[in-house]
């Protein structure tokens, strides 16, 4: 087995070596060239300063611990978290009663009329954040899966002036959306990662400024629908602004001649829904060809630059009488994989832009046209990358606990103010996308509450959110219609809700390994299978556990797959197995099957059930194979 050795970054003089599974591009990775682009472009400014890099980091107790340390333990490279390998800390573990410290200088330049704005793509779990000793989150950031941002512009000296970040981050139960991370990785739980993981930025911005946007659209009567929010507006202001669209479609980044043609403009006010007519013969936006239109939004002195596509996903009863989903007015069978964003080198940190394009491009190769994006919350880089390739997502709210409680235990309700907190910032921060289609509030019951909870949770979505549907309970503990897994009671079908009764979820969504199996069909919720397959495959030299010799695991410590790798062991027998498994699935497509999602995209540590191995180096399947059998399932649908 070929091992790849890692001479990581300097730090204290010193080179930090170790043995670890690299993909090609984080063999790349350096601190000058660490996630350089610009970190969030459906909102793009030009005026913005890269903090990512070597800062100096230190460990240090949570207890008797005065402020500043005086000695630092060496450098970290930004944006991947201490745990992760392209962070070049050497695999440290940071423990619920360690604080993790970040420090850097930065060089600001305040000005009268103007903001500085300092941006964190994601930092996990506690951040307070200090300009010299002043702190500047009041009150601390809490929540490991999305952005904040931090005012500068009161404290700012001109000059230097020393930026410092305090983690706490307990990857606790009930406390934060921690996902799959653990103290020990054992079967589907992964090496446990703290502290900033996303993209650290600065920009500077008008006292008004566009702060944020909603984006909307609506196919059928060709109009695009925006509402900006203005930050800095004074009572009484009424000013407006202007925004400008490109009426040529953009496909994987590339515009025709545009010379010729005309923009459409519009006026908005702050806070008002401003409608946009689009020009005669638009194109639709759609994993077979992702149009995306450009605009351009000011304000005063601010400009801002966005996309949007046109698209419309809803559930929709198809000529047979079967409900299913249905894209820009035509049935379509979301054809997926469960896609978790885990690497070996930077754990949920993607190594770099080409690394995510690349797991994206293999997706539609083999003939996917979706992901669900498995309690994770992505880089917004990520997404744009699913516009812009074309595909579709269904998208995860990350957990807390991560096993099947009593929902009728004080614990579960324990956390669920800041799930809720943390749900509706998600959507906020990506209801902009367009390759988003449905939000995945809960699955297999993980943080999940009682029938009252739950129903209000669905309750909310699908009112914040009318433009895409929502999945049911994915997986177990639905209580309207689907299917519902108690402790120590067996698995059992649950009844809808009378017709005049609220049943807010638009999917019924099983989870069977391997599988297939469906749902049975009905009027008022999509029959969907949310997880089947992973299919077990070992590829020698590109097993993680074989680089982790001497690490400390949990339980089940083995490679492993589902229903195990005797019949899957060899490629023969793995592609045999898999063929099996879409034979099976078409005929559940043609009785009312209106998708599937397969486990998984990639190998993840000890699980071997992916189309990828964890370092994707291996793609273990022959994509025109499995294109083709993709393909045919989707002609009985489509």
């Amino acid at each position: 087995m070929k091992k790849v050795m890692l001479t990581m970054f300097a730090t204290a003089g010193a080179a930090l070596a170790q043995t670890v599974m690299m993909t090609e591009w984080g063999e790349k990775v350096t601190p000058e060239n660490a996630w350089r682009d610009y970190p969030r472009p459906q909102m793009v400014r030009g005026n913005w300063t890269n903090l990512n890099g070597q800062w100096d980091y230190a460990v240090t107790s949570i207890t008797n611990t005065f402020g500043r340390p005086a000695n630092w333990d060496g450098k970290i490279c930004v944006p991947f978290a201490l745990e992760a390998p392209l962070s070049g800390c050497g695999g440290k573990l940071l423990e619920p009663n360690q604080y993790l410290r970040y420090t850097r200088k930065i060089h600001l330049d305040p000005k009268p009329g103007e903001k500085i704005l300092l941006h964190f793509g994601a930092v996990d779990f506690r951040a307070i954040v200090y300009l010299g000793h002043d702190e500047v989150t009041v009150p601390p950031h809490e929540g490991g899966q999305l952005p904040f941002t931090v005012d500068l512009t009161p404290y700012a000296k001109k000059g230097e002036n020393t930026l410092t970040v305090l983690v706490w981050d307990p990857t606790q139960d009930y406390v934060n959306s921690r996902g799959k991370q653990s103290f020990k990785t054992w079967a589907c739980f992964y090496t446990r990662m703290s502290g900033i993981w996303q993209t650290v930025w600065m920009e500077t911005v008008p006292e008004k400024y566009i702060a944020d946007y909603d984006v909307t659209t609506d196919i059928d009567k060709g109009e695009v629908t925006f509402t900006f929010k203005v930050d800095g507006l004074k009572y009484g202001d009424v000013e407006c602004g202007n925004v400008e669209v490109l009426p040529i479609p953009r496909i994987n980044g590339n515009t025709g001649n545009i010379s010729t043609l005309a923009t459409v403009k519009a006026t908005f006010r702050p806070g008002e829904p401003c409608t946009v007519k689009m020009p005669s013969g638009f194109g639709l936006w759609s994993p077979e060809s992702p149009k995306l239109y450009d605009f351009t939004a000011k304000f005063g002195k601010d400009e801002i630059k966005g996309y949007f596509g046109m698209r419309k996903f809803e559930k929709r009863k198809d000529a047979k009488g079967y409900l299913r989903f249905f894209l820009n007015n035509k049935p379509y069978y979301v054809m997926g994989t469960l896609d978790q964003g885990w690497w070996p080198d930077g754990l949920l940190t993607p190594p770099g832009e080409e690394a995510m394009a690349f797991d994206i491009q293999t997706l539609k190769n083999c003939g996917f046209n979706t992901m669900r994006k498995h309690i994770k919350v992505e880089p917004l880089r990520y997404y744009a990358l699913c516009d812009k390739l074309g595909l579709l997502v269904l998208q995860d709210m990350p957990c807390s606990r991560t096993d099947r409680m009593d929902p009728y235990k004080w614990e579960t309700v324990k956390g669920y103010s800041l799930y809720r907190e943390e749900l509706k910032g998600m959507i906020d921060l990506l209801r902009k996308v367009p390759s988003i289609v449905m939000w995945v509030p809960y699955n297999e019951g993980w943080s999940q509450h009682d029938w009252n909870l739950t129903h209000t949770t669905y309750d909310f979505v699908k009112k914040y959110d009318a433009t895409r549907l929502v999945d049911g309970p994915s997986g177990w503990q639905d209580y309207e219609g689907g299917e519902l897994a108690l402790p120590r009671k067996p698995r059992t079908v649950t009844k809808h809700l009378p017709a005049d009764a609220c049943e807010i979820a638009d999917v019924v969504d099983y989870h069977y390994y391997r599988g297939p199996a469906m749902p049975p069909v009905n009027d008022r919720r999509v029959s969907f299978l949310g997880e089947f397959g992973g299919l077990g495959h070992p590829v020698a030299g590109h097993i993680w556990a074989e680089f982790e010799q001497g690490k400390v695991l949990g339980k089940k410590t083995g490679n492993w797959g589902y229903g195990g790798i005797e019949d899957t062991k060899t490629p023969e027998g793995l592609e045999k197995t898999y063929l099996g498994l879409m034979e099976k699935l078409g005929e559940f497509a043609a009785k009312g099957l209106a998708g599937s999602i397969y486990t998984q995209t990639t190998d993840v540590e000890i699980e071997i059930n992916g189309l990828l191995t964890y370092d994707r180096k291996k793609l273990k399947y022959n994509p025109d194979t499995l294109k083709k059998a993709h393909d045919r399932i989707r002609a009985l649908v489509e």
